[in-house]
């Protein structure tokens, strides 16, 4: 009996599972049951990475909507085809007689976890990263699988690698993410080469020309000829363009005869494939020029004002007498390459257009981007019967006609065209082109949006700021050209492009600025050296980016046997999205200064020196600011307090140094103020433009501490590219136009000024207001290349540090490489000037009884005084007398000592590697000598004529 009753109830309760299970059906299967009944609820089963709500916006169907079939339909459709989901099952439950609940069951793509290329190894990874369209984080679709190998191949067949091959893998899923590494497994293949170029249908234009100029080259001992499809497109357009700029200007490639083909080098083996290039042309007739005729368009609106005519300077009612262009005809005539006196020469298409485009640009300097040039083409034969129809005006039938015929007599240069007609009888027979331009100058233009797009981190803000221009503002190119640059000299991008797009009337331009975002973060170790600071190691952190937001943040640490340093800086370049920046710093520094030798003999003409050393520390802070105004200027403020001890001194220095030892630590106060303009192309690798700085600090006096001077920095760098490796053009190859050849003029100086402290009284010989930290040194690749610190050619004054350096240096860089490597010959020159008359103590004694004391030497002590100032101890001839050389006149900052004899030169060659971060120079200098001959200037040091190896780490001046 209980066993009949514990049968029922597990009856009952099964039945109402059975009930409850099966009461969702497929909508698709069962559509009858459910169609034309109100939606009353949507719920969503199975998706993780994809919200319900991102789903419901792909779906038609809505609460309170009536269901269809044809909605069935169109939402199993559109979530089929998103490519998120590999199972739809859309099920439906009545609710109540008239409604309906959908549950939709889905399973979902997994998403991409990471994505590795195996076997990529003549291409970057990162490269093929960028382009593919399916990326981390996202799902794996089919569609993007399949473009994704498209885009692979295409970049390896664009690098020469025909039989490249890619299979797509997954690893299993990861069931708690849903997520998956992505495989993208390549076999490269090899590299084919370019086995023969064929170039037929040419009949005046030598075909070893027309191959000169193609990126694909024939493989042979010096050339690879490695094929690519890319370069192949390329050359069809640089056949064209050299044809017309030869005056062939109906030049074509025929379709038919334009080709590659892969074939076996050799059909019996088969162990080599090659590819087989043709180009198959038509020159067409060779055109001559004949001149230009420019003219603004007049044409009459309804109101009798000009239709094409700028509104802005002839608004409505202006007089027909007063009615101006923007340019007159004489100017955009001034403009021209091609100019009158070039009527017979042949008729260069690239020449033109850049006429044309001249115009153009000069135009959109203005505002008016709207600006139409329009030219037409007038062929005239240089025939005697061209030449007579112009030449008879007066035969025609009706006075309108005869003078529309004097007016082409003039503007066709029938005149010239007469006598090349009888002086040059090559000509006759060819087609001249005169081409008329007529000028519409329509409406300003106003940039209506911006939009920034490819700043995947960076901030809207921070490339909007650089921009010179703001929505609503006139369109001027030359701001939009260097608002470019700004852009890029911030670092964040390896590529700023600007396009222009129509906006929503006539008046507006959209501008969009397309960004390719690199690395900002830094992480550093290395090792460096420099002619002062010596060997060295150092760990660098950064980054230049912070957050997006354009901060900057800075740590570096350094050690070596002469110098340890530590520095920690963070930067804000634009305060509350202004023009101020703020910079606070702070630092701690110890470095080994050697100081001047010191005779350990009696005699100190020729005694035996040793050097001295001693050790300096320092601690302190920094806080500036800085304002950018106008368009290029800068304005900068930094105020540094700081503290310095001077420890460790060996034996042999100075009683100064002694002293300065037992002072202890010194409070130094400096204000720095200074002014900056900055039209360099690119801060980076300049090729064009200016650097200037001009900075004075202020040391002690007001503002406290033992130092107390005044210092003057001007800064002068100016840089000038001379061609690039077209050669003006013979070579016709427009990715060798990056390849430029630049010279960087520098001019470096500073002058420093012995001032007195304020309402305080200080000995300057116990305590002198500069010390020895305070002086300038000359030599290294920091300075004068090829030239050290203490040389021996130097006065014994400049061993021990100067008030006033000068310097002047010219580098002229070839590129080998342009965006890293230069090969550079450079030439340097620098001198260093004391203020004699701040002398104190023993020093003010010896400058003042030089003179007498060298007189009385040379009296007393003829011979061995001769013997000194004419040889060195190993009897070879001194250039010049050591007695001369340490004239404290000659070392006075003064007009007359500003001279050419008075400075020290070098000059040599060497490499420039830019690596970010890290920038090495490695040089080879010479030490030369100013001669005063005219034939001679400058001769080398009779025993020391060597080239010495300079290497330096993290200079940006050279």
């Amino acid at each position: 009996m209980k066993f009949k009753k514990l049968y029922s109830f597990s009856a009952v309760i099964f039945s109402i599972g059975l009930v409850f299970s099966v009461q969702w059906h497929a909508l698709y299967s069962n559509r009858t049951s459910f169609v034309n009944k109100k939606i009353t609820k949507i719920e969503f089963q199975g998706n993780r990475n994809t919200s319900s709500s991102d789903i419901l916006e792909m779906m038609e169907m809505r609460v309170d909507t009536v269901l269809t079939a044809e909605m069935i339909n169109a939402d199993i459709r559109s979530l089929f085809q998103s490519g998120y989901f590999f199972q739809i099952d859309i099920q439906g439950e009545l609710d109540g007689s008239d409604g309906v609940k959908i549950l939709v069951v889905i399973q979902e793509r997994p998403r991409v976890k990471d994505i590795d290329f195996i076997g990529a190894d003549e291409v970057f990874p990162s490269d093929l990263r960028e382009k593919i369209p399916l990326k981390e984080n996202e799902v794996i679709t089919p569609k993007k699988v399949a473009l994704s190998k498209e885009v692979i191949l295409k970049k390896y067949r664009d690098e020469g690698f025909f039989l490249a091959y890619v299979r797509f893998e997954t690893d299993p899923i990861d069931e708690d993410t849903n997520t998956v590494r992505a495989k993208f497994i390549i076999d490269e293949g090899e590299e084919i080469p370019v086995s023969k170029i064929n170039i037929f249908g040419n009949s005046e234009v030598d075909t070893y020309e027309l191959q000169g100029i193609l990126d694909l080259k024939e493989s042979g001992i010096i050339e690879s000829g490695v094929f690519k499809e890319s370069a192949f497109e390329s050359d069809k357009q640089k056949i064209i363009g050299f044809l017309k700029s030869k005056g062939y200007v109906d030049a074509e490639l025929s379709n038919d005869g334009t080709n590659w083909e892969i074939k076996w080098e050799n059909p019996k083996k088969k162990d080599k494939r090659v590819v087989i290039v043709n180009f198959k042309l038509t020159e067409g007739d060779q055109y001559f020029f004949n001149g230009y005729s420019t003219a603004h368009d007049m044409t009459l609106a309804p109101n009798g004002m000009p239709l094409y005519l700028n509104k802005e300077n002839n608004p409505i009612g202006t007089p027909t007498e007063e009615w101006k262009p923007v340019y007159e005809i004489k100017h955009l005539k001034s403009l021209y390459e091609f100019g009158d006196n070039d009527v017979g020469e042949i008729f260069d298409e690239s020449k033109f257009q850049k006429d044309r485009g001249t115009i153009n640009e000069n135009y959109s300097q203005k505002g008016y981007l709207f600006a139409q040039v329009i030219p037409r083409r007038r062929i005239i034969e240089l025939s005697e019967d061209s030449l007579s129809r112009y030449e008879s005006c007066s035969k025609r039938s009706t006075p309108d006609s005869v003078k529309e015929c004097e007016d082409e007599y003039s503007r066709l240069n029938i005149a010239k065209l007469r006598n090349l007609y009888d002086s040059k009888r090559d000509l006759r027979g060819k087609k001249f082109i005169h081409v008329d331009f007529t000028i519409r100058e329509n409406n300003l233009a106003f940039v209506e949006n911006i939009i920034i797009k490819g700043n995947k981190k960076t901030l809207d803000r921070v490339v909007r700021r650089e921009l010179l221009f703001k929505p609503g503002d006139l369109f001027n190119s030359m701001l939009v050209n260097r608002s470019r640059e700004r852009i890029f000299n911030l670092g964040y991008f390896k590529e700023v492009n600007f396009n222009m797009r129509p906006g929503s009337d006539e008046t507006k331009m959209n501008l969009i600025i397309e960004l390719v975002e690199q690395p900002t973060g830094t992480v550093s170790m290395g090792g460096g050296y420099g002619t002062i600071t010596g060997f060295s190691i150092f760990t660098q952190l950064g980054e230049n980016n912070l957050n997006g937001s354009g901060q900057q943040i800075q740590g570096r640490i350094e050690f070596g046997p002469i110098r340890r340093y530590f520095q920690l800086s963070w930067t804000e370049p634009w305060l509350n999205d202004k023009p101020w920046s703020l910079t606070l710093s702070a630092f701690y520094s110890a470095r080994t200064l050697y100081v001047g030798a010191t005779s350990i003999t009696e005699n100190n003409n020729q005694g035996i020196k040793e050097t001295a050393s001693y050790e300096r520390a320092g601690v302190g802070v920094s806080a500036g600011i800085g304002h950018r105004f106008l368009i290029n200027w800068t304005h900068f403020h930094r105020y540094s307090p700081s503290f310095f001890a001077s420890t460790r001194p060996t034996s042999l220095v100075s009683d100064q140094v002694l002293a300065e030892v037992d002072r202890g630590w010194q409070f130094r106060s400096q204000l720095t103020n200074g002014v900056a303009y900055d039209s360099r192309d690119n801060v980076f690798n300049a090729t064009q433009g200016f650097n200037l700085v001009f900075s004075l600090d202020n040391v002690g006096q007001v503002l406290g501490g033992e130092s107390h001077f005044d210092q003057y920095s001007p800064i002068l760098e100016y840089y000038q590219t001379w061609f690039d490796y077209t050669f003006f053009g013979l070579i016709r190859k427009n990715a060798l136009r990056r390849w430029r050849v630049v010279q960087q003029f520098r001019t470096s100086s500073v002058f420093t000024y012995e001032r007195a402290p304020f309402r305080k009284s200080q000995d300057k010989e116990k305590v002198p207001y500069i010390q020895v930290q305070d002086r300038l040194y000359l030599g290294g690749y920091e300075s004068l290349r090829g030239w050290f610190f203490d040389d021996k050619y130097y006065p014994d004054e400049w061993k021990n540090g100067a008030a006033s350096r000068v310097l002047f240096t010219s580098e002229l860089r070839f590129p080998i490489e342009p965006s890293l490597l230069w090969f550079v010959v450079f030439w340097d020159a620098g001198a260093m000037y004391e203020e004699v008359n701040k002398a104190v103590g023993e020093r003010k004694d010896y400058f003042k009884a030089y003179d007498s004391t060298v007189q009385s030497q040379r009296y007393t002590l003829p011979k061995e005084t001769y013997i000194y100032e004419h040889y060195n101890q190993y009897g070879q001839p001194l250039v010049e007398s050591p007695l001369d050389l340490n004239d404290p006149g000659r070392l006075v900052l003064s007009s007359k000592n500003m001279s050419l004899q008075n400075f020290k030169y070098s000059w040599g060659f060497g490499l420039r590697i830019q690596i970010p971060v890290l920038p090495l120079r490695l040089y080879f200098a010479q030490k030369i000598r100013y001669t005063g001959s005219g034939e001679h200037p400058f001769s080398t040091y009779p025993d020391s004529n060597t080239f010495q190896f300079v290497f330096g780490i993290g200079d940006l001046r050279f």
